[in-house]
């Protein structure tokens, strides 16, 4: 361990389509640009799943996780914006602010998440070195960070609910208000209510857009989605869900902004025609890294239609996690009905078989 002698204990893939095993990790040293953090809570995200069982770059062991709170305990050479005592979001990308994506104004594209190798952070009892997931890593109780993931938050918000920054809130809230740029007025669908559409749903209500129209087979998510805001809930089992979206607009000419939440190519095709000639749809999901999306040409090239990607809600989370640390301050957002059960470390498998399940909209890791 750097900095401290206390246990690490993680959550491990050291196999892939395996249970998680619960071991300790010997942290390397804190290098230059990053610093060395407690985590207190993570965030399951279903994409977390996905890794554990093969959908990745990573080769096990590793650690995965992508959205945690903590407390900063170790500052490396050369960090600027975070100092010892800050209660931080871990995030679910890297935002450098020195590679040329991120200087041409596109962090979601940043070259340390698209272009670095394995990321070690330590070893297992057993020697073997161990990564960590997509750069960033969060199912364990200590690990050093790189600068450009980790955010100061305002030391009063509850770390539960602020451990929802780094992912579904950032890319859910982000890909309506910060990629999107969803204007008053607008109609917008929603196709899944899982995490990242309530968050997509919340960011809808605060753009004020006129009609807000979720599509979720779940019951009880579309009623969830009800008492957020939504102003129209689809079931697809009442038939196509296209038809069904297009019914509820002006004409039946499609929505304005039509967002994706569910990960796979199926969604995606299904969100964009369910746009109007001229609207945007955006896709933030994920699940197989091999899906692909088939659309139509004849829309696609000459109807004016609008297609963006929105990684982490366009990855700048410099700019947008203090805007999300202020609106749940403010009571303008709520992760109440997001925050599913609370699970100690121990029990992580089974609050991945709830993800699976669909039993939970997040839940929580208690890392303490």
């Amino acid at each position: 361990m750097t900095g401290t002698d206390a246990r690490n204990r993680a959550a491990v893939v050291t196999a892939f389509g395996e249970p998680l095993e619960i071991t300790e990790i010997a942290l390397r040293e804190v290098r230059a640009g990053e610093v060395l953090v407690r985590l207190e809570y993570a965030a399951v995200c279903i994409t977390d799943v996905y890794a554990s069982n093969g959908s990745t770059r990573s080769i096990p062991p590793f650690v995965t996780g992508h959205a945690a709170t903590g407390i900063v305990h170790e500052v490396g050479p050369g960090v600027r914006t975070l100092a010892v005592g800050d209660r931080v979001s871990i995030t679910g990308t890297t935002e450098c602010g020195v590679c040329d994506f991120c200087l041409k104004g596109t962090p979601g594209a940043c070259a340390e998440v698209f272009e670095q190798g394995p990321r070690p952070i330590g070893t297992l009892p057993d020697g073997r070195e161990v990564v960590v997931e997509g750069g960033i890593g969060a199912y364990l109780q200590w690990n050093v960070y790189r600068e450009g993931t980790v955010v100061r938050l305002s030391p009063e918000l509850d770390p539960v609910q602020a451990a929802l920054f780094g992912c579904g809130i950032s890319s859910g809230l982000g890909a309506v208000l910060s990629v999107a740029e969803v204007q008053t007025g607008a109609t917008v669908a929603i196709n899944g209510a899982g995490h990242l559409g309530l968050w997509m749903l919340q960011g809808a209500r605060l753009a004020n857009a006129s009609r807000i129209i979720v599509v979720e087979p779940d019951p009880r998510r579309r009623a969830i989605a009800a008492g957020l805001g939504a102003t129209d809930i689809v079931d697809p089992a009442d038939g196509d869900p296209v038809a069904q979206v297009k019914a509820l607009t002006d004409r039946g000419r499609g929505v304005d902004y039509s967002f994706e939440a569910v990960g796979t190519g199926a969604a995606m095709a299904q969100a964009f025609a369910m746009s109007r000639n001229g609207g945007t749809t955006v896709a933030t999901g994920m699940r197989a890294r091999g899906d692909t999306v088939e659309l139509n040409v004849l829309d696609f090239a000459i109807r004016a239609k609008r297609v963006m990607s929105s990684q982490t809600g366009g990855g700048a989370i410099h700019r947008d996690i203090p805007r999300w640390d202020r609106l749940l301050r403010e009571g303008r957002i709520d992760p109440s009905p997001i925050v599913s059960e609370v699970f100690p470390l121990d029990r992580i498998n089974d609050a991945f078989a709830a993800a699976v399940a669909r039993d939970v909209l997040t839940g929580i890791i208690d890392l303490r």
